[in-house]
């Protein structure tokens, strides 16, 4: 056979391997970019960052939660039975403001038929540029309508063991995961004082006071217009749940003993003077619940706590309970202020 002729042949049988594979990646597709799961097999939903925007591209929903890690342990069908409502869940762990909402953004743009967000605003994420991304390596081709960069995906090495994967955990009898069990860590930690303490490492001393700069007033404000405010002022339709995580009293000793406290509660308030411009934004805060935040057997560590006080906060916000507004937010900041300089640490 000529040396031409074989060329042809070998690059013919390779151009048909990788179709195969295309196809193959395509049916099963394990990050759900282009359909909902394939009828008769089941789906370790366990990649945030590859699934999520598939979940709000197919999946049918009118409710939307998502948010860090704080988020991962709420239960849609919860949410679903307050609220009378569809609710899928997508939590990034990590997330910066940004990244939660490009993710908010697109899921209302596939969907018209969203009425309700729920998402966290983490404290400790607050003072920081407006552009920020805390994870890198994004796969971007997953998120856009261009065909062309789907090869990424398609014929991607470290895509094709996900999509054995899928065929393995339908053989092994799993079934794939609701959006109560979805990204939900609650039965693989350990609670209580024990494993608080076993997380936080000494503290440095600080002698002066530490006071918020131009730049972090300025941060403060354009990460939350960019990144809360503008997409709720943009869909008016949508009512916003958005809440400050209630972190444990550990996280606010820290607070305490670096001198930081009344920048991070300064910030705080600044963010909530922000979305109260918008309507549509109700939001919610825990800070003053110290029996919640006192009671070291609700945290994982200083700031993740059980899906138990992720089921408290539903039923908080859906009665409206512990939501500021524009006439109790500042006696709310007086109130948290004296409560966490007064509060007696030594008893945690």
């Amino acid at each position: 056979m000529k040396s031409d002729k074989w060329n042809k042949l070998v690059l013919g049988i390779w151009l048909g391997v990788l179709v195969i594979i295309a196809g193959i990646t395509a049916y099963i597709d394990p990050f759900l970019h282009y359909h909902t799961p394939t009828d008769g097999l089941e789906y370790p939903l366990q990649y945030e960052r590859y699934q999520n925007d598939g979940i709000t591209r197919h999946f049918e929903y009118n409710a939307l939660i998502t948010g860090t890690s704080m988020t991962e342990n709420f239960k849609a069908s919860e949410f679903d039975e307050l609220w009378n409502a569809k609710t899928v869940k997508i939590p990034y762990s990590g997330a910066s403001y940004r990244e939660i909402n490009e993710a908010i953004v697109r899921a209302l743009e596939y969907n018209n038929d969203i009425k309700y967000v729920v998402r966290s605003v983490d404290s400790n994420l607050l003072i920081m540029p407006a552009d920020k991304m805390n994870y890198q390596d994004y796969p971007d081709y997953l998120y856009d309508d261009n065909i062309f960069n789907d090869v990424n995906y398609l014929l991607n090495k470290e895509v094709l063991p996900k999509t054995l994967a899928v065929v393995n955990y339908t053989r092994a009898g799993n079934r794939t995961p609701d959006f109560d069990e979805y990204g939900n860590w609650n039965l693989y930690k350990e609670f209580g004082r024990e494993a608080v303490f076993r997380g936080l490492a000494p503290l440095p001393t600080f002698e002066e006071e530490h006071k918020l700069s131009k730049e972090d007033y300025r941060n403060i404000r354009e990460n939350v217009q960019q990144n809360v405010v503008q997409v709720a002022l943009d869909n008016p339709q949508v009512e916003f749940y958005v809440f400050f995580p209630p972190y444990s009293m550990c996280w606010w000793d820290s607070m305490v003993q670096t001198k930081q406290l009344n920048a991070q509660l300064e910030a705080e308030k600044i963010a909530v003077e922000e979305m109260l411009a918008a309507g549509n934004i109700k939001i919610f805060a825990f800070g003053d619940n110290i029996n919640l935040l006192g009671n070291l057997d609700n945290y994982a560590d200083a700031l993740h706590y059980g899906e138990w006080v992720n089921s408290d906060i539903l039923h908080w916000m859906h009665e409206g309970e512990y939501q500021l507004t524009k006439d109790n937010y500042e006696d709310y900041f007086i109130k948290i202020k004296n409560l966490y300089e007064q509060y007696d640490y030594s008893q945690l």
